[in-house]
């Protein structure tokens, strides 16, 4: 049902004119220097140009394709590849032009272009266009498709009330996407610092840490194994109370639950292996290749993919995970693919320098609370992006209304 108020139209209705939809440039060829902007589905982030290095097109082509030259405040949405990306164009980007992956579009007076762009990035809304793709290597969106498609659409004064709610809640996003960045940044310089011995921290005197740190191999402070896969042919080795821990768990860096579990028979007639509680886990192939976990389950099991650590005494966990994770980057480095492989040797045969215990654990809580900071902002991220999810569903359907002062 409509809202009162509300109309229910076309695309196509929304625009000035029949000509106002167009594709940008097909084949757009070498960047050249000094040559016209041309925005790519690449260059749109949620609110906007994300950032990435604008390309640039000739003269000559740019006059080809002179029906998507930009003005400002066209709408732009990625029909091609990666469907639903859209951006009001901002002012700055006139006499620019986009590529074939977008569509340009010129609204009409009683549409507003930022109303008009929160309604198409809105879920229930974009989630259509997508569905609505043809194509199976490549989706696509035929402007004649989109131009049918119906939206529905407020009187102009609310359009722009609706429009201006949403906007502060994108700015909200904004500064936190630019908080958790700046704290990644200044925990990755920290790490740089501390687990390399550049900076060296204060012991409980006061007095900072000066010994020189010991050399050895991860192999010779910990015990390492890998685990097996219960064959996916005995139905009876799955389904138990055993949490079998697969290696795509290890992106959460702490594993608190598994996706699967086996029987005390698929254990025993497997080469999968039990874990503690605090055991290090690595990924070692496919596409979390280099991942580093810590197992918080007070019990469970690994497959093959996966590298268990136990460390022997003067070790402290929580250093040697945070060490482990910037090691990793240099396991990478010494194996070859678009998808490295690791194995237990590689790991076991890596270099690393131990400082004494107490300034191991000075480092891992300061590493620690870094972490905590990162999780905090990111749980205040996550909880503005769904309370503006939350108020688009609202808001853009007329469920909720909102109040308009009265024209003088």
């Amino acid at each position: 049902m409509v809202p009162k108020g509300w109309k229910e139209l076309t695309i196509e209705q929304c625009l000035i004119d029949k000509t106002s939809m167009a594709y940008g440039i097909l084949q757009p060829g070498q960047d050249v220097e000094n040559g016209i902007p041309m925005i790519r589905t690449v260059d749109i982030g949620a609110d906007g140009l994300c950032g990435t290095k604008i390309l640039r097109v000739s003269e000559e082509l740019h006059l080809e394709y002179k029906r998507t030259e930009l003005a400002g405040s066209e709408v732009l949405l990625s029909v091609m590849g990666t469907v639903g990306r859209t951006m009001v164009v901002p002012s700055e980007c006139a006499g620019w032009n986009v590529n074939r992956a977008l569509a340009v579009m010129r609204l009409n007076s009683a549409t507003d272009p930022f109303y008009f762009c929160e309604y198409l990035k809105s879920p229930f809304v974009n989630g259509r266009l997508i569905e609505q793709a043809i194509g199976s290597a490549q989706k696509r969106i035929n402007l004649g498709d989109l131009k049918k498609y119906k939206v529905r659409i407020p009187p102009l004064s609310e359009q722009k009330k609706i429009a201006q709610i949403l906007s502060t809640w994108d700015k909200a996003i904004d500064t936190s996407e630019k908080l958790l960045a700046n704290s990644r940044q200044q925990k990755k310089a920290l790490m740089q610092q501390l687990l390399t011995g550049k900076k060296r921290l204060r012991d409980k005197s006061g007095v900072r840490f000066n010994g020189e740190w010991r050399p050895t191999t991860i192999g010779e402070i910990s015990h390492c194994f890998s685990g097996g896969t219960p064959s996916r042919k005995k139905d009876e080795y799955y389904g138990g109370s055993i949490p079998w821990i697969t290696s795509g768990k290890l992106n959460d860096r702490f594993v608190t639950s598994t996706n699967e579990f086996i029987t005390e028979a698929g254990l025993l007639n497997s080469s999968a292996k039990t874990i503690t509680k605090n055991t290090i886990l690595v990924a070692m192939y496919g596409a979390t290749a280099g991942r580093v976990a810590i197992n918080l389950l007070e019990s469970a099991t690994i497959n093959q993919a996966i590298l268990a650590i136990n460390l022997k005494a003067g070790i402290s966990n929580s250093f040697f995970f945070h060490l482990l994770e910037r090691k990793m980057v240099e396991a990478i480095n010494l194996v070859q693919g678009g998808q490295p492989n690791l194995n237990a040797s590689i790991i076991k045969n890596l270099r690393i320098r131990i400082p004494i215990l107490e300034e191991q654990e000075k480092i891992a809580a300061t590493l620690s609370s870094a972490d905590q900071e990162i999780e905090t902002l990111q749980q205040k991220l996550d909880c503005l992006k769904q309370e503006k999810t939350a108020l688009m569903q609202q808001l853009l359907t007329g469920k909720r209304r909102v109040q308009v002062e009265e024209a003088q």
